[in-house]
């Protein structure tokens, strides 16, 4: 059913209507010809309804002139007013020719009228307002949290805070009631309420930093604090360490320290598990041992744990020796809780072999050696043993030049196998000398003549009742 009928002349293409509705519409041509009749469905929308707003802003920037910085969006940012289809455009003058960023925005006088043109989004209707600006000047308590140390676990600087601490200090002395505070990284963010910050916040500069607090009343700026937080440092100790204490100079003391790190240490305090209160300590047995240091200037502390473990001296349980072979060797077996190295030096103090961490010592010529061996771990000392590495020459040259004059075997003297029994024969098995161990050897003379150049055969009883035998050459 229409709701009203609506009569057109045949002299206009429109007509006025007052109000939304089903209408049915009749044009009268006034030629004589019928009426031309239809229907018009028509919806009137409402332009939007935008109250006077005053929005308040704290004058922080330092110079108390009434000038500051607004987000003029936050005047209408509340849902609840029935804003969420509406856009804003913010002007300067009434003419509304000189439109402004509403997201920041600096005033030029305190207070200042902002003109406004609401649009709906959903219908294109619009209408005006006027939005005032008012600068506070009123002063908000800067403050520094409680400092902490940085004690959660990694040593960066960074540390959680409860930025709620910061209320009852930041409002002291502050009359007014009902204030609301919120937090921002930034001043700027502080001004323009954008990037709010969680009040359980972890510093994002190392160990100082300043935030801000914007205090509100009604959504009007009551006052923008600085907030500072602190992150103190742990004491620079090296907080893990080994040291050895050497069990043959037991009961000896060593000394512990609590290796402060660049820093003077009456600047702090100490407590040991021993019960010291000193920079140092001394111990002489092997264990586990902590020392708590605490600056005296930021209270903060960190615990230093020294283990002490143990080393000693070498004790020779056993030198095997493979000699009278193509390839003589020297095995060193030992004992004891240090590291040890090896090293072997010749009949005259020189060194054969240079300190090694193998044991083993291969290729050995024949002849009179030390074996040391040193412990590394903690320098508890040196320990050394002779031994004999016994072989033969190969041949001899009985000329009187000086070289190689005699034939003799080599590593018997009178420590090492004195009883040892040497026979030689020539190649018909015939004894041609039964040769003293200790003596300066064989000169190639049987019976005052000199024998030809020839392989003679030796055999060997030392005095460990081992056995061998073998040839070497004669060459006149």
């Amino acid at each position: 059913m229409t709701k009203d009928k609506i009569v057109i002349p045949n002299n206009t293409d429109q007509v006025t209507v007052t109000g939304s509705g089903h209408y049915k519409v009749v044009i009268n041509p006034n030629n004589g010809d019928c009426e031309i009749e239809g229907q018009a469905y028509v919806l009137f929308n409402p332009n939007p309804i935008v109250d006077h707003k005053i929005l308040i802003q704290c004058d922080e920037d330092g110079l108390k002139d009434g000038i500051t910085t607004f987000n003029l969006n936050e005047a209408y940012n509340n849902p609840s007013e029935g804003n969420a289809a509406l856009t804003f455009n913010f002007y300067r003058d009434s003419a509304r020719t000189m439109e402004v960023d509403g997201a920041s925005y600096q005033n030029i006088a305190n207070p200042q009228t902002i003109y406004v043109k609401a649009t709906n989004i959903n219908t294109g209707c619009f209408s005006f307002t006027e939005l005032t600006l008012t600068v506070s000047i009123t002063d908000v308590n800067d403050l520094i949290l409680p400092t902490v140390c940085d004690d959660d676990g990694v040593e960066d600087g960074l540390h959680v805070f409860n930025l709620k601490d910061a209320e009852l200090k930041m409002l002291e002395n502050i009359p007014a009631t009902g204030l609301v505070i919120s937090y921002y990284e930034t001043y700027d963010d502080a001004l323009l309420e954008i990037n709010k910050l969680n009040p359980n916040y972890t510093n994002t500069q190392a160990y100082s930093q300043t935030i801000y607090a914007r205090v509100e009343n009604a959504n009007a700026c009551y006052g923008i604090s600085k907030i500072g937080l602190v992150v103190n440092k742990l004491p620079n100790v090296q907080s893990q360490s080994v040291i050895y204490y050497c069990l043959n100079k037991s009961p000896e003391y060593i000394t512990l320290n609590a290796e402060l790190i660049g820093d003077d240490s009456n600047n702090y305090t100490y407590r040991w598990s021993n019960g010291d209160t000193s920079y140092d300590t001394q111990v002489n047995d092997v264990g586990n041992y902590s020392v708590l240091v605490t600056s005296k200037i930021s209270g903060c502390s960190k615990t230093r744990n020294i283990t002490v473990e143990a080393s000693d001296i070498a004790t020779f349980k056993e030198i095997n020796i493979t000699d009278v072979s193509e390839n003589n060797t020297v095995t060193v077996l030992v004992t004891g809780d240090g590291l040890y190295q090896y090293a072997l030096y010749d009949a005259d103090n020189n060194v054969y072999k240079p300190y090694q961490e193998s044991p083993i010592f291969d290729g050995i010529y024949p002849g009179f050696y030390q074996v040391y061996v040193k412990d590394v771990e903690n320098n508890c000392g040196i320990v050394n043993n002779a031994i004999s590495v016994i072989g033969y020459p190969k041949f001899f040259t009985p000329n009187n030049d000086g070289v190689n004059d005699t034939w003799q075997l080599i590593g018997i003297s009178d420590r090492f196998q004195p009883n040892t029994n040497i026979t030689i024969y020539d190649r018909f098995g015939k004894l041609v000398k039964q040769l003293d161990p200790l003596g300066d050897g064989w000169n190639g003379l049987f019976n005052g003549e000199r024998l030809p150049t020839d392989d003679y055969w030796f055999s060997v009883t030392l005095q460990d009742g081992r056995i061998f035998k073998n040839h070497f050459t004669l060459k006149n």
